[in-house]
């Protein structure tokens, strides 16, 4: 049976790229496997804002990092049922992966672990500025993924 991946995260999620994985998943007659990333860089940048504007000490507490973890943990799970219902809709296979880490390195272990045909991830839109000066995570994902890799920019 083929695998088809979904990437969502807490900071990339897209109803065309929902709508098109189990659409994909339906006509390919494969399992829709969707990986929640909660990304441990963006927990990161969420404390070093705070420290910033003074709203906390130079360390954060457990608590503010454990409530942090739950809100994006809670998120994934909201996101990944709305996939779930998109996907019980159409009669499509369906499994769900919830992970905390680097996203290049958890879709990759995914990617792996399922011998995933096609993967599916979100790129924010960014200014052809930025985009001169460096690459996204998403297309480095794109280069070092042994399989095709589509790509939404929302």
């Amino acid at each position: 049976m083929k695998n088809i991946l979904l990437i969502l995260s807490t900071s990339r999620t897209s109803q065309n790229a929902i709508e098109y994985a189990v659409s994909l998943a339906k006509k390919e007659k494969a399992k829709l496997v969707v990986l929640y990333i909660i990304e441990t860089e963006l927990t990161n940048e969420i404390f070093d804002k705070f420290t910033d504007i003074g709203f906390i000490g130079d360390k954060p507490s457990t608590q503010l990092a454990e409530a942090i973890m739950k809100e994006y943990r809670q998120r994934g799970y909201e996101e990944m049922g709305k996939v779930q219902i998109r996907a019980m809709e159409e009669n499509v296979d369906f499994d769900a992966v919830t992970t905390l880490g680097d996203f290049i390195e958890k879709a990759l272990e995914i990617i792996e672990r399922y011998k995933v045909d096609t993967a599916i991830a979100i790129k924010r839109k960014r200014s052809a500025f930025l985009k001169y000066f460096s690459k996204s995570m998403v297309d480095e994902l794109v280069e070092r993924a042994p399989c095709k890799v589509e790509v939404f920019e929302e």
